[in-house]
């Protein structure tokens, strides 16, 4: 041991290997201060909502372009106005959880007979007989039946023999057998069903119908009728009484909320003096408003009025429950005793049940027919009185074509008169003669024509009864005005008014020369003949007509004598 130092061997080993770890470790941090390379600086891409960062620049500082600073603020706000742009993932509803159907039994009569099968400690079957009454705990419906099944894991509950399902004061449906969905709240009833809207009464009835109640993922109830059925649907007024019901027949149904009903395939719809047909349908209690689409048709069995409507289109306008407009749509037509309407659109308002007015108008001209006048324009209002027809009032270019009275005159011309617009009235005496007389006969030929008026660029062209009788060609009368009035008797043309700026031509039928060939030939036979009452000589030539009539005139080429425009019959107004 050496005592010069102290230590004992041992410990100076460990001091000395003490030192070398510490100059070991000061080597390595002079090392580490030693400055490297300098290295080029990757360039740093902003976050798309964070603000540009920029790398700070070692080189000798320069001056700053002009508009720099701006520039780099207008980078800076585009960039927190895309990072705020950005649409923000929508999270996914998720789907409401279904729970089971916990069945009550409680309401069923003391013979049920009851099987219970356990699959899992919470699924299980059952099987129920001698009558059946349960609903499932938590909803508000009921089911009855003479036998049900009911299979928990599949959530489904079948229903055999005198089945009603019913919600209180909602919906009762009845058939012979059903199916209830519980996890989806789904009724599908088939045999012989019929549902009952509580609140209105409208029944639906058909072999099988699919209801779906409604639930806090669906707020309205829906039926569905999937095969041919039938709705009896039951409107009150507005005191609250029922009126008569309306009857619709289609091949398939839909009802929202008894609110809106939609039908389709060869749809049929009897209602109190109504009946029309189309291709589907659509009613919406609230609004009062039917519409049926494709092929429509309206028939009024009233037999004080009846009418025919045709459209492509046709809607049907109701208030308090009465209805009172009728729109037919895309080439109309409609039909009654007195009047044919032809027009893109018809629109027909009813007072009482009974048509009153009627508006031609859209694409095309439209045409309305009488017994007596036909008249064309761009569009047209009918009125009708006491359920005849009355007035017609036709606007732009509008055109009267009237057939001349074939008991006074041969001809197969027609009477015309046009203008910008025509008004014809008809007689009112034919109803108060009707309703006097209830015993008589009713008249065939309608609404007689009373007077014809034409506004605006008006001419005209009539005939009128030759004197020599019906067989006599008639006379013609055409005049030109501003304004024309022509007055009919009994259906015949009685007088023509020119208002302004008339002008015109009256043509009478010229003598007819051939009267005068056969009075000479009688002449020059001397009254030989039949009418002398002596028989010819047989044998001898039958003598030729002359060449020129007596008179020695040639005939007139033509058969109308022209009258001066003055000579025409016309009155000032």
């Amino acid at each position: 041991m050496d005592t010069r130092s102290g230590f004992s061997p041992g410990a100076r080993r460990v001091v000395l290997l003490t030192l070398v770890a510490v100059a070991a470790s000061v080597a390595g941090c002079r090392g580490s201060r030693r400055p490297a390379p300098p290295a080029q600086a990757a360039p740093v891409v902003p976050p798309s909502d964070s603000v540009k960062v920029v790398a700070p620049d070692t080189s000798p500082a320069k001056p700053a372009a002009p508009g720099a600073d701006s520039a780099a603020l207008k980078a800076k706000a585009d960039s927190v106005v895309a990072a705020d742009t950005v649409k923000k993932p929508v999270a996914k509803k998720k789907p409401a959880v279904s729970r089971p159907c916990v069945m009550d039994f409680s309401e069923s009569p003391p013979e049920t007979r009851l099987l219970y099968s356990r699959i899992s400690e919470s699924v299980s079957n059952t099987f129920i007989g001698g009558g059946f009454v349960g609903h499932c705990q938590g909803e508000n419906n009921r089911l009855r039946a003479d036998s049900a099944e009911q299979f928990q894991a599949a959530g489904i509950v079948n229903l055999y023999g005198n089945v009603v399902y019913e919600e209180p004061q909602k919906v009762q449906i009845t058939a012979t057998h059903a199916t209830y969905f519980t996890k989806e709240g789904r009724l599908y009833a088939d045999g012989n069903v019929v549902a009952t809207q509580l609140a209105t009464g409208s029944t639906f009835s058909g072999p099988s119908i699919e209801y779906f109640r409604s639930t806090p993922e669906r707020p309205q109830a829906r039926l569905i009728a999937p095969a041919r059925s039938m709705a009896t649907l039951i409107e009150k007024d507005s005191a609250g009484k029922p009126q008569p019901p309306t009857y619709v027949t289609a091949n398939r149904f839909e009802d929202a909320g008894d609110s809106l009903l939609m039908a389709w395939g060869d749809v049929q719809i009897d209602r109190e003096k109504i009946n029309a047909r189309s291709d589907s349908a659509a009613f919406d209690k609230v609004s009062e408003l039917s519409r049926l689409i494709r092929s429509a048709r309206i028939i009024n069995r009233d037999t004080a009025q009846r009418f025919t409507l045709v459209g492509d289109t046709i809607d049907m306008f109701s208030t308090a429950r009465k209805l009172n407009r009728i729109v037919a749509r895309h080439k109309a037509i409609a039909t009654s005793t007195d009047l044919v309407l032809n027009a893109e659109n018809i629109d027909m308002r009813l007072k009482e049940q009974q048509l009153e007015e009627a508006y031609a108008f859209g694409k095309g001209r439209a045409k309305a027919t009488t017994p007596q006048q036909d008249v064309l324009a761009d569009s047209m209002r009918i009125r009708l009185v006491d359920k005849d027809v009355r007035e017609v009032r036709a606007i732009g270019d509008a055109m009267a074509i009237g057939t001349p009275d074939t008991l006074k005159m041969r001809t197969k011309d027609k009477d015309l008169l046009r203008g910008d617009s025509i008004l014809a009235f008809f007689d009112s005496l034919i109803t108060a003669k009707r309703d006097t007389a209830p015993g008589a006969a009713s008249d065939s030929g309608g609404a007689k024509v009373k007077e014809i008026r034409a506004l605006g660029n008006a001419s005209s062209l009539f005939h009128f009864a030759s004197s020599k009788g019906p067989t006599a060609p008639p006379s013609i009368n055409y005049v030109r005005g501003v304004r024309i009035f022509v007055h009919f008797d009994s259906g015949t043309v009685r007088d023509v008014r020119v208002d302004s700026a008339a002008s015109g031509v009256y043509l009478e039928p010229a003598p007819d020369s051939l009267s005068d060939t056969t009075t000479a030939k009688a002449n020059r036979n001397g009254g030989r003949g039949q009418g002398s009452g002596q028989p010819e000589r047989p044998g001898t030539p039958a003598p030729q007509p002359p060449r020129r009539p007596p008179g020695g005139e040639a005939p007139e080429s033509h058969d109308f004598a022209l009258r001066p425009p003055s000579a025409a019959p016309r009155r000032r107004p």
